[in-house]
């Protein structure tokens, strides 16, 4: 395993700074986000969920890698991918940037994941899978995940995209929440209807649809919560999550934790 990289928030400052060139606006004031303070939360947040001590990790949909770099300070190995090729560059520079060198990098999506039958010991899926056909995304999570592994998942309700719509949150010059949030319905209807997917659609996910898929792929233990909720671990601090877990009384954003079954 590997130690939290003191280095890290001057590499985060060199190699951000490079990168400011070629992002878009949303994805600079993204990155700003997420790398804030380091990534103590996030590493707070595994181990809470107990996502520790584990021969080799896949972080599915990975983006520019805050998960990944977490999760590289509390086990053996991480596997990270994503179908953005810049932001898994801007993963890989981070990573060597840190001195960091049990972090393995494909381009891929999460529906056709290019991994053999149960390879990973654990899965974590942070915020991604309703931009995949998640249907199609969970069985590929769940064939790459060996028996007895855990899988985490978290996702948006139909209350995330009212509170886009509300609030605009976090808008920006090429990122319009309002529009987020109209084409969110429409894409859903189409992909529960019609079974079709597109780069790019918001698919609204319930909780209980997910849950169900859960138990139709043969996952025990399944345990949900509102995202940050879910304390699997007595021995550290409760999380602090990252999301309201309504808006308006409807449920905002959610994640799940389960483990396959053996012989399945």
């Amino acid at each position: 395993m590997k130690k939290d990289n003191t280095n890290f928030s001057s590499a985060f400052e060199k190699i951000f700074g490079h990168y400011c060139e070629h992002i878009n606006h949303n994805d600079y004031l993204y990155i700003q986000r997420i790398f804030k303070n380091g990534i103590e939360k996030y590493v707070n947040r595994l181990k809470a969920l107990g996502f520790v001590g584990n021969d080799r990790v896949l972080d599915a949909g990975c983006g520019f890698g805050q998960w990944s770099l977490a999760l590289s300070t509390l086990n053996k190995t991480v596997t990270s991918c994503d179908i953005s090729s810049i932001r898994i560059n801007f993963l890989n520079d981070m990573m060597h940037g840190c001195d960091i060198d049990n972090i393995q990098i494909d381009k891929s999506s999460l529906n056709e994941l290019p991994y053999s039958d149960n390879t990973f010991d654990a899965i974590f899926c942070y915020s991604v899978i309703f931009l995949t056909p998640w249907k199609e995304s969970l069985h590929e999570l769940a064939r790459v995940l060996k028996p007895n592994g855990k899988l985490y998942i978290s996702a948006n309700e139909v209350g995330w995209y009212i509170f886009l719509w509300d609030k605009e949150h976090n808008k920006a010059d090429n990122y319009d929440p309002k529009l987020v949030a109209s084409k969110a319905f429409s894409d859903t209807i189409l992909y529960n209807r019609e079974g079709i997917f597109r780069q790019g659609m918001n698919i609204i996910i319930d909780l209980e649809q997910i849950r169900e898929e859960f138990d139709r792929l043969g996952f025990v233990n399944i345990q949900a919560s509102n995202e940050g909720g879910l304390h699997l671990n007595p021995s550290v601090d409760k999380p602090q999550p990252f999301f309201y877990g309504d808006h308006n009384g409807k449920p905002n954003v959610y994640e799940l934790i389960g483990t396959k079954q053996v012989g399945r």
